[in-house]
């Protein structure tokens, strides 16, 4: 990268990019049903694609590398498997529950967890929450490690 270039970050995939100076933003890139539409410094000039934005504007495209270690939702700090909706937090047990839908009545806790169930503690990862009203329990955990750590 040279001293003059800008570099445009992606912000939704293929379609939008914000341009920057290093510093601040100084313009954008946005895809239409044409080409890709440059707006610089006040003015807007039309490509066919990328490349040619690179070369002719002195502009460098990065890339957005996530990187998906596991199928794993944070939520708060604790982990969950799904999407969260209507997030609460439990004050007087302080614990983070949601739903898993919109419009859904089932709270789950978020974290794993150690339930008694009869005479034994189960590991489970982010169970309903009328388990953790009913029974006895150790947890939050980050990890399902900590929770037979710390039994």
């Amino acid at each position: 990268m040279t001293k003059n270039t800008l570099i445009a970050k992606p912000i939704v995939k293929n379609q939008f990019w914000i341009i920057t100076n290093g510093k601040e933003k100084v313009g954008n890139v946005l895809a239409n049903g044409s080409g890709f539409e440059l707006k610089l410094n006040g003015n807007k000039t039309q490509f066919k694609n990328t490349n040619a934005i690179a070369k002719k504007a002195n502009i460098e495209f990065t890339s957005s590398k996530i990187n998906k270690v596991s199928s794993e939702v944070k939520f708060s700090k604790y982990p969950t498997t799904n999407r969260v909706f209507n997030s609460i937090l439990d004050i007087k047990r302080k614990l983070h529950i949601y739903t898993k839908t919109q419009k859904s009545k089932c709270y789950y806790a978020a974290g794993w967890y150690s339930i008694k169930q009869n005479t034994e503690y189960t590991t489970i990862f982010c169970p309903k929450y009328i388990f953790i009203q009913r029974y006895p329990y150790y947890g939050p955990f980050m990890n399902a490690d900590d929770v037979k750590i710390d039994k």
